[in-house]
């Protein structure tokens, strides 16, 4: 059995990343002073995501599997097309979005709200446009510790051409500034050729919204063992299979991406027992507040997420959430992996469930224990 990892004061405060610690790259990308693209800001809050600039500030280098960072968006900017090479996915904090895709950015698009998740496939070109009269934050999570970078649209290299801006070989952005001169061309990325582009998959609109769970869609559940032992909150998976142990759960994104994202509701007064996992957690606060317990007694540390907050818990430490607040809280989990994750409970709370019939079967599911061979009670 491996041990548990208790985390220090200072540790837990490094792992602690606040909405007001997040810092806005306004020129991280080679599309920055292209007309109706500024100001554009891009936060790096776990890894360094996909920018461009060596000088953007990325609060937790750590590698977790995944990069989660942001893009805020004043009214009316837009981010240019381009292409991942592994997974980008969309949690609409705020505001609303107009998404489109394909080569010249005409495949289709459709429009994401507050509380929306959109599962971006890899190699096709996206871009997307602020619609709100506000100010709106859209967080991304990205596959794999390193993203292997972008690959802008031939025709968003040529407009920032024009602004002084060129992209070198190394994936940074060389400024020109005013002198009208150009790099060298070998030390330039080359543009994807036409005859490369058309060997790209082209989305339908009923294939790229079968990607996207709604928030009218998500579907909570009491979704984890505890839950039979008294405790109050609840799951609803998106993307990938994470800690939800309901046997009519299942994600509307389901294959490799390297990790899961699932939503969690805790009502006011509300939290889970204490459980560890095998799997780099992070939870992202997006409404009301939660309390994030670690360690186990008398050692147990709690720190305090508000709305846009953000916490990372390693693998094997000891868990539990909270809500000590006035108002439901809604959180984002992400969890690295591609299998189910198994949260593992204390003693007495399986045995709490136990007594109202409730274990796991042999899948790590939720079942009554009455009806299960006595063979797996054993």
């Amino acid at each position: 059995m491996t041990a548990t990892i208790t985390l220090s004061p200072e540790e837990c405060a490094r792992r602690h990343l606040k909405r007001t610690d997040y810092v806005p790259c306004t020129d991280a990308f080679i599309d920055c002073r292209i007309p109706g693209s500024m100001p554009k800001e891009n936060f790096s809050i776990i890894g360094p995501g996909v920018t461009q600039n060596p000088a953007q500030v990325i609060n937790l280098r750590e590698p977790h599997g995944f990069n989660i960072g942001a893009a805020g968006m004043h009214p009316g900017i837009t981010n240019n097309l381009h292409l991942h090479f592994t997974t980008e996915v969309f949690i609409n904090t705020s505001g609303r979005y107009l998404l489109r895709w394909g080569a010249k950015g005409d495949d289709g698009e459709f429009v994401i709200e507050p509380g929306d998740i959109a599962c971006m496939p890899t190699w096709i070109f996206r871009g997307f446009s602020a619609l709100s009269n506000e100010y709106g934050f859209l967080m991304t999570v990205l596959g794999g510790d390193d993203t292997g970078g972008i690959i802008w649209s031939p025709e968003v290299l040529k407009r920032a051409q024009d602004t002084g801006l060129w992209l070198s070989k190394e994936n940074t952005v060389i400024d020109m500034g005013a002198t009208g001169q150009s790099p060298a061309a070998e030390d330039l990325m080359p543009l994807l050729p036409e005859s490369e582009l058309a060997t790209l998959k082209r989305w339908t609109v009923a294939e790229m919204r079968a990607r996207v769970v709604t928030r009218s869609a998500r579907d909570f559940k009491p979704a984890t063992l505890d839950c039979a032992a008294g405790n109050d909150w609840e799951i609803a998976p998106a993307i990938g299979y994470g800690i939800s142990q309901y046997r009519g759960h299942v994600p509307t994104i389901s294959e490799a991406l390297g990790f899961s994202v699932e939503w969690m509701h805790v009502p006011v007064g509300g939290g889970s027992a204490s459980f560890t996992l095998s799997e780099k957690m992070v939870v992202i606060c997006q409404a009301g507040q939660l309390d994030i317990e670690v360690n186990s007694a008398p050692q147990v540390l709690i720190t305090t997420l508000n709305e846009w907050d953000i916490f990372s818990i390693p693998a094997h430490t000891v868990r539990a959430f909270a809500n000590r607040g006035n108002v439901p809280c809604e959180a984002v989990i992400v969890i690295a992996g591609d299998s189910r994750k198994q949260a593992i409970f204390d003693a007495p709370t399986i045995a709490a469930a136990f007594q109202n019939d409730c274990t796991l079967d042999a899948s790590g599911l939720m079942a009554r224990a009455s009806i299960l061979p006595p063979s797996m009670l054993s």
